[in-house]
């Protein structure tokens, strides 16, 4: 019998900085390797996306998979910008769309009806969000969930606790969740099965 391999939040950080040290992998070839995962789940369920961006790597592995998916086929709206000590790759990646002259909406969401039927990735907070959402961080995540059309989360549901599965004031309904490596313990417990839809297993690349 398989025993299915659930992660911890800190489980899954430590994969992270063994792939760093050890391994000797860049972080940022992990956020790519990610990022085309969720490009191709993404792809499967439609052909227009809207991409609402946090500003850590979370966020960064969404606004490296709107180059996967096509920028002309992507609206791509950031909570805020990343801040380059903080999420140094995310940072990287918003650097690369704005060298390439992508449009890019800073601080303000999109208009819903707009973009009824999209495939909406919400790529806002990841595993690493711990407190409850208020504010503008709240709002967005409650918008997403709203938004009519497919919903992909980016690792887990926004708003969800990483190991608790616990919604942290508002969380994202997904219909698929793609996450890395092997699910995380919040997408199983507590509201996790009910916020997480299907969930897509991703690697990372590594060589294990």
């Amino acid at each position: 019998m398989t025993i299915e391999r659930i992660l911890s939040v800190a489980a899954a950080q430590a994969i992270d900085r063994d792939a760093a040290t050890r391994l000797q992998m860049p972080s940022v070839l992990l956020m790519e390797n990610a990022a085309r995962s969720v490009a191709e789940v993404a792809g499967s369920l439609g052909d227009r996306f809207v991409v609402l961006a946090g500003p850590g790597n979370n966020g960064g592995d969404g606004l490296a998979a709107a180059r996967h998916l096509g920028v002309a086929r992507c609206a791509i709206h950031l909570l805020a910008e990343p801040d380059a000590q903080k999420s140094p790759d995310a940072a990287l990646q918003l650097r690369i769309l704005r060298a390439a002259g992508v449009p890019i909406t800073v601080g303000a969401l999109p208009d819903l009806d707009a973009h009824a039927g999209a495939v909406w990735i919400d790529a806002l907070f990841g595993t690493g969000l711990t407190r409850e959402l208020t504010g503008s961080a709240r709002a967005w995540v409650l918008a997403c969930d709203r938004a009519r059309g497919a919903k992909l989360a980016v690792d887990i549901p926004s708003g969800l606790h990483g190991d608790t599965g616990m919604v942290l004031g508002a969380a994202v309904h997904a219909d698929v969740t793609v996450t890395f490596v092997a699910k995380k313990r919040g997408l199983v417990v507590g509201d996790g099965p009910s916020h997480a839809g299907r969930i897509v297993i991703a690697g990372l690349g590594l060589p294990v």
